[in-house]
């Protein structure tokens, strides 16, 4: 990779790892304000409830940007866990749902397993006429653990009977993560009622590790072009500065047409809901889909975490984020019932398994603005592990494949970059001449090019190509849920920091991947072609340290991919460094044609 492309991608690197810095010190600072108006507020309440002494203390209004705490339920809770092949489900009457889902192939810290919505206070699947409300309303519950069946039934007002029927995976089904669910509601009286909608929750996504990024822990829906982060949740303005705190998404109402799924995930990990539009209930009326969405951001806290085994390394607040999608109103005549079907999956972002399901649920992903490129790279690592076995395997050589596509255009670029250096001592000479006149001065620089029939982007052409493809490794790598719990050498996990020790009383990580990478860039530059003046070469040599500061903590499979294409740049240039050196002269000019 010659130097051009270095700078381009490094700049591209500082601007968006500088704006999730900025991202996630926002956050802290809104937490800390957060806990201290918090503070104030309970003392204030408790002096004011001292001074008056009244006969019942009122609940307290929670914090907005806080899930409300689920009101003490008049019923006691029930619980029935139904183990499939790959998931173990705990169903739970109150909120008539799945209480959390154990992902019995997914593994998470200390030995445990990984669950979903193992921190919200919703169950995935609940249903509510208003989206903060009756969250843990009691149902009958009835679940047959063998045929994978959990049926719930509540009366809603003196007429409609709510029913929720959870057809769970069986054994050899294709869809091993994917939960068919039933809504009916029921009109028992004599009178038409009407629904004005609904809301079918998703449950809460958290972040598996305490060190990951906010970033990747959020909301999204069908068509969105934004993903909600927990960060939005902690002010609107101009760059996250000026706003308040936004307590739900939308902060606004807003109502969304043709909603075809909603979901709420971390990094590696997503709950989706998906209306089933192809049947019609018992009145002949058509299913319909989503019209509206809801979500809002929790906070986990240290108890929770730890209870559930995970490691806490540092005081940052672990926020989480739990959401919905909505449904439109409908009228039950007397003697009717209305029925929408859905499809709820649980289970690993998997692009392919994502692709299946059928109602564009693979948007999920959120690869980005290259995403054909990391659905092609990820596509391609798939098959090349399929046949090696290891996942670094496939990333070494899928490095190599796309480095020996590109030879011919770098060695291009190459010749192009040591003309360009013979051309030095003259552009030296020119600036140095003109210096008092730089439209003069660019103007004969531009002479000098045409005069030795040189092109001053010539090596720019593998930088075009090879910002889509880091862009590609980069978004694909930090999604790819099959590189989790992959091994290789030293590495214990593809998609974490390889950290092999921490410095004594400073605690920070020694990780090798990234200072290995960082090596093998100034090896690459320091026996590259040299072309601008001394400043420039010294800036250049800069770039390795800010890669290394952006991707230190980055997903050590992405630090392995780009040490493997230093290494093939290093190979490549002591393979074309004994090529006869290109003649510097002014071609002859054109024949003139006879008449």
């Amino acid at each position: 990779m010659d130097r051009k492309a270095i700078v381009a991608i490094s700049l591209s690197l500082v601007t968006l790892f500088a704006w999730t810095f900025y991202s996630q010190k926002q956050t802290e600072r809104a937490t800390a304000w957060r806990t201290q108006q918090r503070q104030i507020e309970e003392a204030a309440k408790r002096e004011a409830a001292a001074a008056e002494a009244p006969a019942m203390a009122q609940p307290a209004i929670a914090e907005p940007s806080q899930p409300a705490g689920p009101a003490t339920p008049a019923v006691a809770a029930e619980t029935a866990r139904v183990t499939t092949p790959s998931v173990a489900y705990t169903m739970t009457n109150l909120g008539g749902g799945v209480a959390a889902a154990e992902l019995l192939k997914h593994a998470a810290e200390k030995g445990k397993r990984m669950v979903l919505n193992e921190f919200a206070t919703v169950p995935i699947g609940a249903v509510t006429l208003q989206p903060e409300a009756e969250l843990q309303a009691a149902f009958t519950q009835t679940v047959d653990e063998i045929g994978g069946l959990a049926i719930y039934e509540r009366p809603i007002g003196e007429q409609l009977l709510l029913t929720k029927r959870f057809q769970l995976p069986r054994a050899g089904s294709p869809e091993e993560y994917v939960v068919k669910l039933d809504v009916t509601f029921t009109n028992r009286g004599t009178g038409a009622a009407p629904v004005p909608g609904y809301y079918v929750h998703l449950g809460g996504a958290a972040p598996i590790h305490q060190s990951d990024q906010s970033i990747y822990t959020g909301f999204t829906y069908h068509g969105s072009s934004k993903f909600i982060d927990s960060n939005w949740f902690g002010g609107g303005g101009f760059l996250g500065i000026g706003g308040g705190a936004r307590p739900t998404f939308p902060d606004t109402p807003t109502a969304f047409s043709g909603l075809r799924w909603a979901g709420v995930t971390n990094q590696y990990f997503s709950t989706i809901a998906s209306p089933v539009v192809t049947a019609q209930d018992s009145a002949g009326q058509a299913r319909q889909l989503g019209n509206t969405v809801w979500a809002r951001r929790f906070s986990i806290a240290d108890a929770a975490w730890e209870t559930a085994g995970r490691t806490k390394n540092s005081t940052a607040e672990r926020l989480g984020v739990e959401g919905a999608i909505g449904m439109p109103g409908f009228t039950v005549e007397p003697g009717q019932s209305h029925s929408q079907a859905f499809q709820i999956y649980a289970g690993p972002r998997e692009y392919s398994r994502l692709k299946k399901l059928g109602s564009d649920e693979e948007e999920i992903m959120d690869f980005g603005m290259f995403g054909f490129v990391s659905k092609t790279l990820l596509n391609s690592m798939n098959w090349l592990n399929a046949r090696l076995g290891s996942y670094a395997a496939a990333i070494v050589v899928l490095t190599i494949i796309i480095k020996l596509l590109l030879w011919p255009l770098q060695n291009k670029a190459t010749q192009s970059m040591k003309r360009m250096s013979l051309l030095s001592p003259k552009m030296t000479e020119l600036r140095e001449k003109h210096a008092d006149d730089p439209q003069k001065m660019n103007a004969e620089i531009m002479k000098l090019y045409k005069d030795y029939g040189v092109n001053p982007v010539g090596g720019c052409l593998p930088m075009l190509v090879q910002i889509p493809i880091f862009f590609g490794f980069y978004n694909m790598l930090g999604k790819a849920v099959e590189l989790r719990n992959s091994k290789f050498l030293w590495v214990q996990d593809l998609s974490q920091p390889d950290t092999i020790a921490h410095l004594p009383l400073l605690g920070w990580p020694i990780n090798v991947l990234p200072l290995l990478m960082a090596a093998t860039m100034f090896w690459t530059m320091a026996i590259s072609p040299k072309s601008g003046d001394a400043t420039q070469q010294k800036i250049f040599m800069f770039m390795p340290l800010i890669f290394v500061f952006f991707c230190y903590n980055f997903a050590s499979a992405l630090a392995l991919y780009w040490t493997v294409q230093n290494l093939f740049s290093v190979v490549q240039l002591y393979a074309t460094r004994n090529q006869a050196p290109p003649v510097l002269e002014k071609p002859a000019p054109p024949a003139k044609k006879k008449r």
